[in-house]
């Protein structure tokens, strides 16, 4: 039996974000560790469901499920802004697995100053990378100090 995807909005919040316990989901959801072994191919698979979804045209027997792990696997990898396949290092889904790889390291090789000053160094680029990865980019990025300090981009 086939599943009646005629009122079914891909955009819509899978869980009510007007609650803690929602949002907390959602996040969980999109931030999934697991989803960074995906393959590029299902990826591009879900890109395509979910776009075939927003336009209304669904391949025959797909089920919700379905469509669910699509705009999972979506929401993961693909920048909101943008549409662009997002840096497998760079995604949100990466920061937990990422983050204790290099805490790890950070903890192991603490006794020399230079060994530090190189673990900081890749903590903090790390960051950086996760950040620029996952950064507004429909508002234009300013380079000017002065102009992030008085609201003006």
């Amino acid at each position: 039996m086939e599943a009646d995807l005629s009122g079914f909005n891909i955009d819509a919040p899978r869980w009510d974000q007007h609650t803690f316990l929602g949002r907390v989901k959602h996040f969980l959801n999109i931030t999934d560790p697991r989803t960074v072994f995906v393959s590029e191919r299902e990826l591009d698979w879900a890109k395509v469901m979910v776009e075939k979804s927003r336009m209304g045209v669904v391949p025959p027997g797909t089920q919700v499920e379905q469509l669910l792990y699509a705009k999972k696997l979506y929401d993961s990898a693909f920048h909101p802004d943008t549409g662009e396949k997002m840096n497998v290092i760079g995604r949100m889904s990466f920061q937990l697995p990422g983050g204790m790889i290099i805490t790890g390291f950070m903890l192991q090789f603490y006794r020399t100053m230079p060994a530090v000053i190189f673990w900081q160094w890749v903590n903090q680029s790390f960051n950086a990378l996760v950040n620029y990865t996952n950064r507004n980019a429909a508002s234009p990025t300013s380079v000017s100090l002065a102009a992030s300090h008085h609201g003006k981009a």
